[in-house]
């Protein structure tokens, strides 16, 4: 029954001690902007006071519906996604054309490591373009 007992504490330590790790992140605000869209492609930038929280982030392009949805931002559709570069940059290329409306896009939270830091660089709905 000891053994058991220690074994129990020694699971509630580790489940403390990773929940402090998850925790620890430092958040970080991030924007994302439609630079240029037309029939064929979006592209954009992902933009941040940390370069760590530009690369690799998940970004969404929506185009405004008639209807609203349950999910994602109220009256707009997801279009395509793209990962950014480096620098930020991303795009979306059309597997059909992009018809003209209104469109926004929107850039998924990420935990990424900078050095010695967890940073929790935090999601952002874009401004609407018209294209």
């Amino acid at each position: 029954m000891k053994r058991s007992a220690v074994v129990a504490i020694g699971m509630v330590l580790v489940a403390v001690i990773a929940s402090a790790e998850v925790s620890a992140a430092t958040p970080v605000k991030t924007s994302v902007t439609i630079l240029n869209g037309n029939g064929e492609r979006f592209t954009g930038r992902v933009t941040s006071p940390k370069k760590a929280c530009m690369k690799g982030r998940r970004v969404t392009l929506y185009v405004a519906t008639s209807g609203l949805r349950n999910y994602g931002y109220p009256g707009f559709e997801a279009v395509g996604s793209a990962s950014t570069k480096s620098n930020g940059n991303w795009e979306v290329r059309a597997s059909e054309a992009f018809l003209e409306g209104d469109y926004r896009a929107f850039v998924a939270a990420k935990r990424v490591k900078a050095g010695d830091e967890t940073l929790l660089c935090m999601a952002r709905w874009g401004p609407s373009l018209h294209a």
